[in-house]
């Protein structure tokens, strides 16, 4: 092992999270990606809906998946081709889960999702699991052979368990916990998409409610906080306000990772 140590460093393609309320952006703003391919979980076309009205230019995209083989063949065929595109784009995480479910709930536990069958002590999701990881390490034979991953993922709050104190409600994907910490591991970059809103009045000491103010200016944010997750391995800021179009939202984006690995290799040199 002694010596087959090394400093060589090998280019990787990105694993990127992006996850958001409805309607903030998430479809747009992966279009610009590089060369894109992107892939529909069922019922979940908005790509076409933007496409036909031409909010966003033609892209490159996959009959909608509908089942488990579905998404693992085309993962696969793609680790093995080619032809594979420059950015894999999967919109939504949420909804490839939602096939896994119905796979699993088929072939282990007859089609039944009451505690008789999936829900069972929870069984359905340990049995989910390594299936899931398979497809992650699938994933990653993606992009090590140079294709960023881009996984789309809607949000919703839940409740944080602190151990240090009071528990509090937090955005994260709408994925299982037990699935969400392997997508979470995997990824280079996990961003939080929402929009900027004030809270004007309100008490949390009366038990009064505030009046939201704003709502209309988009904020990718980059660095985990109590109220969202988030992960950041491209040495960006906390946050990057939008700027007024998904194409110019990217191209900032664009500029920041370009400038956060100068800023790196520079303090790496001193």
């Amino acid at each position: 092992w002694l010596k087959q140590r090394t400093k060589e460093v090998k280019k990787r393609a990105d694993v990127i999270v992006l996850y958001s309320p409805e309607g903030a952006g998430k479809t747009s703003f992966a279009a610009n990606f590089n060369d894109p391919t992107f892939a529909m979980s069922e019922n979940e076309t908005g790509l076409l809906h933007l496409m036909s009205k031409g909010l966003i230019g033609p892209v490159d995209y996959f009959p909608e998946f509908k089942s488990w083989d579905d998404v693992t063949g085309a993962t696969v065929e793609m680790v093995e081709s080619a032809e594979r595109p420059r950015t894999f784009v999967l919109d939504t995480v949420g909804g490839v889960q939602n096939l896994l479910i119905d796979h699993i709930c088929r072939e282990k536990y007859g089609g039944q999702m009451d505690r008789k069958g999936f829900l069972n002590y929870q069984e359905g999701w340990d049995a989910m699991t390594p299936i899931w990881r398979k497809w992650i390490a699938d994933l990653e034979r993606l992009r090590n052979k140079g294709t960023t991953v881009v996984l789309l993922s809607h949000c919703e709050p839940v409740n944080f368990k602190n151990p240090e104190g009071a528990d509090y409600h937090r955005y994260q994907a709408d994925l299982h916990p037990k699935l969400w910490a392997p997508i979470k591991k995997f990824a280079d970059l996990v961003v939080f998409l929402n929009f900027f809103t004030a809270v004007a009045g309100g008490d949390v000491a009366k038990g009064t409610k505030g009046t939201g103010q704003g709502g209309s200016t988009r904020v990718y944010n980059f660095e985990r906080t109590a109220a969202f997750d988030a992960k950041n391995r491209h040495n960006l800021p906390a946050s990057m306000p939008g700027r007024g179009s998904h194409a110019k939202d990217f191209a900032e984006f664009v500029r920041l990772v370009k400038a956060g690995e100068a800023d790196a290799k520079g303090e790496a040199k001193k």
